[in-house]
């Protein structure tokens, strides 16, 4: 159940919809035809986190967070403060800011016929949801354990930020803009930015990993045997490369082609390409 469709369907009994539209003082159908409007804007920013290591880092921190999965199986906690609190920081995560999450949300209220501000109040209900049946989803899938872990380490940012507890992140170049991600994300720039140090060793590997590459060997041969929180290397390695696919389940996004393009074209302009 990674397919975000899917956990919108099943959400709360599979009542998501009739209870946003008691929430949102909507009709059944208005609401049904909001939430399929925003359903591929969701989805893509997902795909995205799968090849962006720093927005990753953020998606596997709220997918550990309880709220969250309430969020999935309680329409009281979904539309509480913390959710929707929690709900905005995530979509500022997966469309790069507030102003994107905007675009978005205007691209879906011009297809659902209803005002941009709908959209908008319901986007943050619905990432809250979805990162909660994320969460069920890899539970069932057998990563809770190494989630739980991940969390107790402080996250994705300080475990590959730090490995071994020793090493800080690099900071970024002076005069370039440091993505939102934590050690996760200072290290992909001191990596992939023009820099002269290396990639190998676990984190290259990881990295490499995570954007479709190979994993190099690490410096001598030598291979890291543990990280903080008790993870083992390559036990989070191969985690994440299963979230990673759950993110991207590959297939088309069922949305019409102009809105697809439209909603692409959002997030290239925050994470352009290459």
């Amino acid at each position: 159940m990674s397919d975000v469709t899917e956990i919108l369907s099943s959400a709360q009994g599979g009542q998501l919809i009739e209870n946003l539209a008691r929430s949102l003082g909507l009709s059944t159908e208005q609401t049904r035809t909001a939430v399929e409007a925003l359903t591929p804007a969701l989805a893509l920013g997902l795909r995205n986190a799968a090849t962006n290591p720093a927005v990753l880092e953020h998606v596997v921190a709220g997918v550990v967070h309880p709220t969250h999965l309430a969020a999935y199986d309680d329409p009281a906690a979904a539309h509480g403060e913390e959710a929707r609190e929690l709900g905005q920081g995530a979509i500022a995560q997966l469309f790069g800011s507030g102003s994107a999450a905007g675009q978005v949300a205007q691209i879906a209220a011009r297809d659902a016929g209803l005002r941009p501000d709908i959209l908008a109040r319901m986007l943050p209900v619905l990432a809250s949801v979805v990162l909660g049946g994320l969460a069920k989803s890899f539970n069932n899938q057998g990563l809770g354990s190494i989630l739980e872990q991940i969390a107790r380490g402080g996250g994705l940012g300080s475990i590959l930020g730090q490995p071994g507890g020793a090493t800080t992140a690099p900071s970024a170049p002076s005069g370039q803009a440091q993505q939102s991600g934590g050690g996760l994300g200072g290290l992909l720039g001191a990596l992939l930015g023009g820099g002269k140090q290396g990639g190998g060793g676990l984190l290259g590997g990881l990295l490499g990993a995570l954007l479709g590459g190979g994993a190099p060997a690490a410096p001598g041969g030598a291979a890291q045997t543990s990280l903080p929180g008790g993870l083992d290397p390559a036990t989070l390695q191969a985690a994440l490369e299963q979230i990673k696919k759950s993110l991207n389940p590959g297939g088309a996004i069922s949305a019409s082609p102009g809105q697809n393009a439209e909603l692409q074209d959002v997030l290239d302009k925050v994470f352009p390409k290459g």
